[in-house]
Parts: C-alpha cells; structure tokens; sequence
C-alpha cells in the first residue's frame, strides 16, 4: 500500500526502508509495528529539533496514529 501511495505522490521509498521492511512485508502485525517504531522515531527527532507541532493524515485509520502518539508519551488520561 505504502509503495501504491508513494508513487501517487510522486515520492521514492529510500532502499534503508526497503531493506528493514522487505522481510517482513507478509506479517501485518510486524509491518504495523515496525512503522510504528520507525514513525516514532521520526517525530522524537522533530520534536527534540524543535518543531512547535506534529500534523497526521490518519486516511481513516487512526490505530497507528494513536500508537504513535502513545509511544511518544503525549496521549491524555482520563
């Protein structure tokens, strides 16, 4: 799907990304996981750099978005 999205876009998937996600690409739940980790890490990195906020296109699924933004540690309580 992500390979689909990105040609649409115009976008190239870098071979890194390829390499970490090519043997997994058949376990749902590892791919989910892995993007989750890799996404996480992205947006520590842009948080620690100062960005004054983060901006999700969720396209309907918010599972991973809201594992993204617990794994960050900004979800609220209740």
């Amino acid at each position: 799907q992500i390979e689909r999205f990105s040609r649409m876009c115009g976008a190239s998937i870098p071979a890194w990304l390829h390499e970490r996600m090519d043997p997994i690409r058949n376990d749902l739940d590892r791919v989910f996981e892995a993007g989750i980790e890799l996404a996480s890490r992205q947006c520590e990195e842009l948080i620690e750099r100062g960005v004054p906020g983060l901006h999700f296109y969720t396209l309907n699924k918010s599972a991973a978005t809201i594992a993204i933004v617990r794994a960050l540690g900004l979800h609220r309580t209740r």
